[in-house]
């Protein structure tokens, strides 16, 4: 096998870094940051990259400015690639693991978003067999919307290795001469906040794979390239994900009926509020106190269900929410939703400003029934489930 110093003597144009056991160690990243393997699969090459080019630079006394790590891991979750600048320039760094070079293939993220497009895009092999990496060609953002091939499919920019530049020496030499190599990118349509959450719920349903390709690239395109939607759908797919993990327990509400209340006290529902829900005959309520916390941020709200038997067997249900003991209306933009049993949302309300609660139509259910009743805010998220 070629060690590094015979491989740089034979290739004097493209870059090869050694990847040590240390390298390895340090850039490992923590499971519980991605929603699901492959996002954690693009995080452990990415941080590997990124870590090595930076490395690289600083070894060659290029100046650079890092990436903020909180944006890389919204990015890793869903889409490959990594970006990092250089004076005004911005490179986008592509790894692959895969021993063909025939092409550089680009997620259209990096090529079509604002926010995320790069000056030149970088493509960068590792192999962690022979612990080598290799910065092995670079193209433009021009050249790659100009002559890119562009796949509909995985939407990606893929172009040949013949139309690579592998000598880095030129990308610098472009970035002295200040050259433009970024042409327009496509328009992206404006999103309501209501549009934008239920896309990322639609979004956020656990899978093994990116959703990248679930939604119009507009739509979606419109939820990567804002900063605040980005870490949005963000924490919301870790969220999701922890639920299906640990999924919450699921109460009777037949149970409650005949004040079998033991699985559902044990679990935090009870009397914490008797609001004026509307009552009839038989109506059997508990509430449940719900801090929604994430971080800094933190509301404390009363989830409060109430239930009456029907004549034909099956049983109608009451949901409303209320503010906290030291609350006097709960957060505006709380919604409240009602999901069926495959987690589909089948009725959402959402409080305004200064209201002192909101409340679902009620619904009937027949015996058996599976349900889930789901408060979100912003990325803040809790779930109930119950049976009837």
């Amino acid at each position: 096998m070629l060690n590094l110093e015979r491989i740089n003597q034979i290739d004097r144009e493209t870059i090869w870094l050694e990847i040590t056991d240390t390298d390895l160690q340090i850039t490992e990243p923590l499971p519980q940051l991605y929603s699901n393997r492959a996002g954690l699969n693009y995080a452990r090459s990415n941080k590997l990259c990124l870590h090595k080019f930076r490395a690289w630079l600083t070894a060659s006394e290029i100046d650079y400015t890092p990436s903020s790590d909180a944006e890389m891991h919204s990015l890793w979750d869903v889409v490959n690639g990594c970006a990092i600048e250089i004076g005004k320039t911005r490179l986008i760094l592509i790894p692959t693991d895969t021993l063909d070079r025939d092409e550089i293939c680009v997620p259209q993220e990096w090529v079509d978003l604002p926010n995320l497009a790069g000056d030149y895009y970088l493509a960068v092999q590792i192999d962690l067999d022979t612990k080598l990496m290799n910065i092995w060609g670079f193209t433009s953002h021009r050249t790659l919307k100009q002559q890119g091939e562009y796949n509909t499919h995985n939407r990606t920019y893929s172009l040949p290795t013949e139309r690579l530049v592998a000598n880095l020496d030129i990308l610098w030499m472009a970035q002295e001469l200040n050259l433009n190599e970024v042409v327009a990118t496509p328009e992206l349509p404006d999103l309501n906040l209501d549009r934008a959450i239920e896309l990322i719920h639609q979004l956020s349903t656990p899978s093994l794979y990116s959703p990248r390709t679930k939604i119009a690239f507009s739509q979606w395109g419109s939820i990567l390239n804002n900063p605040n939607l980005r870490n949005q759908l963000y924490q919301t797919r870790l969220q999701q994900a922890a639920l299906a993990q640990t999924p919450a327990p699921t109460f009777s509400l037949s149970d409650w009926l005949q004040a079998k209340f033991s699985n559902a006290t044990a679990s935090g529902w009870g009397n914490y509020y008797q609001p004026a829900i509307v009552k009839s005959n038989g109506t059997v309520d508990r509430s449940k106190l719900i801090n929604l916390q994430m971080e800094l941020m933190q509301h404390n709200v009363v989830l409060l269900v109430g239930i009456v038997a029907q004549p034909d067997g099956e049983m109608r249900v009451l949901v409303q929410i209320h503010p906290g003991s030291d609350e006097r209306i709960i957060p505006p933009q709380l919604q409240l939703s009602y999901l069926d049993e495959n987690g589909a949302i089948l009725r959402t309300v959402v409080a305004r400003n200064n209201d002192d609660y909101i409340q679902l139509p009620s619904f009937t259910c027949s015996v058996g029934t599976e349900f889930s009743i789901q408060l979100q805010l912003n990325c803040l998220l809790a779930i109930e489930r119950f049976v009837v």
